[in-house]
């Protein structure tokens, strides 16, 4: 299998301050012995209810928020983090964090968050972070903002690099306008024909990238590499499993780096798999190694989840509609995995 070249970068942390409107924001960064301003926003409702018997609806918050409101591209470019909250039952919060380094490309994640709301506020405490450091999110919400603080952070002592989520952050809603368009550009890929989903990469309007994505090559260098990353990173916020998918990579593979995106989860064209290869593995992972078969090929997957998640595989290359596919492009090797795991996909 080919492997992703990662080069290890020894760098400190740069943490961005924003003020956004009238809410005043300070930004405590973990920088050794180094602490800064912790931020103090009001929360949504003042504490002014009508009533004792009036509920806290916090539904309007719902959404992708991120330092100063910066699209995810913008992310991936030049580093920030971003958060996506759902609020169930009017304020029942569960979501995920996600932050990256400009630079390095480091990223870390906080994953399955949930909380209740209580005047404006919740906390949830983490264990890791993808990098093996804890804390408590203590999460504060103002009509125009969110305001987050990791309280009672802890370094790991295996983490060299110094890098995670901590310090305290102000985030904006993410312009809707280019959300409405990603969304409606993900379900044009589903109704649409599929010669059409392929025309659509070249008259998309999000992100820079006016052609179709690539195929990762071996001989591409990193830069080439992180580029071609950085076009398909748009699809991972429209895949309804990424999470857990991410959160199998780093916690079970202990892949935390760009090479999750750059090599299939097994060699399934090349090396023959029995069913004892996977006892314990998550029935998601089974789904998609299942469809990897297929992905190697070109298959253009008709269903939404999967084709944004192979779309955010360099190695992955669309051009095959189900319609014309031909499963006699798979070699023997690949039609003995399928039938095993055809099998075991309960998924």
């Amino acid at each position: 299998m080919k492997k992703c070249i990662v080069r290890e970068i020894k760098i400190s942390i740069v943490l961005l301050c924003c003020c956004i409107l009238n809410v005043g924001c300070g930004v405590q960064a973990y920088h050794g012995n180094k602490t800064e301003e912790v931020i103090n926003i009001e929360p949504a409702y003042d504490g002014q209810h009508n009533s004792d018997d009036e509920v806290e609806d916090y539904q309007s918050f719902s959404g992708f928020w991120s330092e100063s409101g910066i699209s995810h591209e913008e992310l991936l470019k030049n580093g920030g983090i971003e958060f996506y909250v759902e609020i169930t039952n009017q304020k029942e919060l569960s979501g995920w964090i996600y932050a990256q380094q400009g630079g390095t490309e480091r990223f870390a994640e906080i994953d399955n968050i949930s909380c209740s709301i209580e005047d404006g506020q919740c906390v949830w405490p983490f264990a890791d972070d993808g990098w093996g450091n804890s804390g408590t999110l203590h999460i504060q919400l103002k009509q125009d903002a969110i305001g987050i603080t990791v309280e009672d952070f802890v370094l790991s002592d295996e983490n060299l690099s110094g890098y995670g989520i901590s310090g305290s952050y102000i985030l904006t809603r993410r312009n809707m306008t280019q959300e409405s368009d990603m969304e409606k550009q993900t379900q044009q890929f589903e109704v649409s024909g599929m010669e059409e989903q392929t025309q659509q990469f070249e008259v998309s309007d999000i992100g820079e990238c006016s052609e179709p994505p690539e195929q990762y090559r071996e001989d591409w260098s990193e830069e080439r590499l992180l580029e071609e990353i950085g076009k398909r990173s748009r699809y991972r916020e429209y895949c309804s499993f990424y999470s857990e998918w991410v959160n199998y990579m780093e916690n079970v593979r202990e892949v935390r780096d760009i090479a999750m995106y750059v090599e299939p989860l097994y060699a399934t064209d090349t090396k023959a798999y029995s069913r004892k290869d996977f006892e314990g593995v998550p029935p998601l992972i089974l789904h998609l190694a299942k469809n990897e078969i297929y992905a190697r090929h070109g298959y253009i997957f008709q269903d939404t989840d999967l084709y944004n998640y192979f779309m955010m595989m360099a190695w992955y290359q669309p051009g095959v509609t189900p319609e014309e596919f031909d499963d006699s492009v798979f070699n023997e090797t690949e039609q003995d995995n399928l039938d095993i795991l055809k099998e075991l996909d309960t998924y």
